[in-house]
């Protein structure tokens, strides 16, 4: 049976998903996608994801880090001011230099853990600033990279 050549060039891949978030419906556009090699810590089976603004709230200096396969995962990130030297740039040069990333491109995530404070009132947040996410923005390809030194708290408060 001859196959339709039409048909055979017509991938219909979708440009965008849309994701049903824990904070409403977000779409994300596929060629935007961030893609981790070996996943993040713990979900080493999910390995593109989106960054998005946080709708409909107050949380304007953080972003949505989401699966694109898993809508059910998803972390909170918040972009890191290089100027904040709460890394030091030593350190954030030998990762550059392990992970194969030129400087001009770097963008790096800070996983956010939001706790209920132990008060029961309000809320905690922390920062693993021991494993930020490294990402080469020219080829949206990231890695959450372990810095061995331990002066970095893994539960930095916020």
């Amino acid at each position: 049976m001859a196959m339709d050549p039409e048909k055979a060039t017509d991938k219909t891949v979708p440009e965008s998903v849309v994701v049903e978030t824990r904070f409403g419906n977000i779409e994300f556009s596929w060629d935007k996608g961030i893609y981790m090699p070996i996943g993040l810590l713990g979900f080493p089976d999910h390995h593109v994801f989106g960054l998005a603004n946080i709708p409909n709230t107050n949380l304007d200096q953080f972003k949505l880090y989401q699966s694109l396969t898993d809508a059910n995962l998803s972390f909170i990130v918040a972009p890191y001011n290089m100027d904040s030297q709460m890394i030091d740039q030593k350190d954030i040069d030998l990762a550059l230099s392990s992970l194969a990333i030129e400087a001009k491109n770097l963008a790096v995530l800070m996983v956010v853990t939001v706790r209920s404070a132990p008060d029961g009132k309000g809320i905690t947040m922390s920062t693993n600033l021991r494993a930020p996410v490294f990402i080469d923005t020219e080829r949206q390809i990231a890695w959450q990279h372990i810095i061995p030194n331990d002066k970095y708290s893994v539960q930095h408060d916020l």
